[in-house]
């Protein structure tokens, strides 16, 4: 037994929610998918199959073949559905591979078959029309935000990788939505707020857009999840390959990189475990399937330790792009002094 798994059993002890998170299954390939879904399903039923909850961050298929986007759907709801928990769903960039093709094609109609089937699913959550942007639900404590990849009904636009991939006229959201959000999370009456998405904040793996226009985050976020960057991929993030765990830029935000669900371009079939504690503080465990083995953990202190926007007391030493003020010159070498 290694230090994770003592330290895994000794958190499920304390555990008053746990949630199975991963993204990025995705494979065009069915036969790939199915060996990559059936060593993780067994891998989590050997564990107990502790959660009782899925979060499903995206990419659940990679497929402009609609036949193949169906048999992957039905592999996904037959596995995940016999475990009999709720799953919450963030659409990613792959799931609008059809939508593309038949754009590309002039056709207006289009589908996204797993996307709606969990919008169908009894007991599972997506947004309830695709042109949403984002939805959200409550764990004890915490309230939980997905924000997910969206497209209009006729296909005249599309946001994709946290930014629009085409129709950039016909785009309706501003800056006010997502102004709005954080007003929302502001007004929220839990203590705490975890948020999740296929893509990074700002300071995450791979470049991101619109989640950025949220910022600055309310303090009583814990942690933002998210997939898309493939731990192990060498053609994205390059020199960030490895990197799992980061912080949103400007905030003391952890954000953790959970994909992928697959080891063709991941270096291994990848899922995280997050607890969540009496206290309310959280545990994440690492999962590499392929081993069925924890190959680390990360425990997020319950507090963020700056607040947004009150900079000014620590005056060129602090700056963040929301302050409404252009960037102070650097005084230059040697200055020092703090109030």
């Amino acid at each position: 037994m290694t230090v994770f798994d003592e330290l895994y059993e000794l958190g499920k002890k304390r555990a008053k929610h746990t949630v199975w998170v991963f993204s990025d299954l995705q494979q065009a390939k069915f036969e790939n998918a199915k060996r990559c879904l059936d060593l993780c399903m067994e891998d989590y039923l050997e564990l107990g199959a502790p959660a009782e909850m899925l979060w499903y961050l995206g990419d659940s298929t990679e497929s402009a073949n609609y036949g193949e986007l169906l048999r992957m759907t039905k592999l996904q709801e037959d596995a995940f559905g016999r475990l009999g928990v709720p799953l919450m769903y963030a659409s990613g960039n792959h799931d609008y591979d059809y939508a593309d093709f038949c754009r590309r094609q002039g056709i207006a109609e289009f589908s996204m078959p797993f996307y709606e089937m969990v919008q169908d699913h009894p007991g599972w959550l997506t947004t309830k029309d695709c042109e949403e942007t984002w939805f959200k639900f409550e764990l004890g404590n915490y309230m939980v935000y997905f924000f997910c990849d969206h497209i209009a009904h006729d296909n005249s636009w599309c946001s994709t990788h946290n930014r629009i991939r085409w129709g950039r006229e016909q785009y309706p959201y501003g800056q006010e939505h997502w102004d709005g959000i954080r007003a929302d999370m502001e007004a929220c009456e839990k203590p705490h707020i975890i948020t999740a998405a296929h893509c990074a904040f700002p300071g995450g793996n791979r470049d991101t857009e619109f989640l950025g226009k949220i910022q600055p985050l309310p303090l009583r976020v814990r942690l933002h999840l998210y997939g898309h960057s493939h731990i192990g991929e060498y053609n994205c993030p390059k020199e960030r390959i490895f990197s799992e765990i980061q912080w949103v830029d400007w905030q003391d935000i952890p954000q953790v990189d959970v994909a992928s669900f697959e080891n063709i371009r991941g270096s291994f079939c990848h899922s995280v475990m997050l607890q969540i504690y009496e206290d309310d503080t959280l545990g994440l465990f690492f999962r590499n399937h392929d081993k069925k083995e924890w190959c680390s953990a990360f425990f997020p202190k319950p507090y963020s330790v700056e607040e947004p926007g009150n900079y000014g007391r620590r005056a060129y030493l602090s700056w963040a792009p929301w302050d409404g003020v252009e960037k102070p010159e650097d005084p230059g070498e040697g200055y020092g002094a703090r109030a």
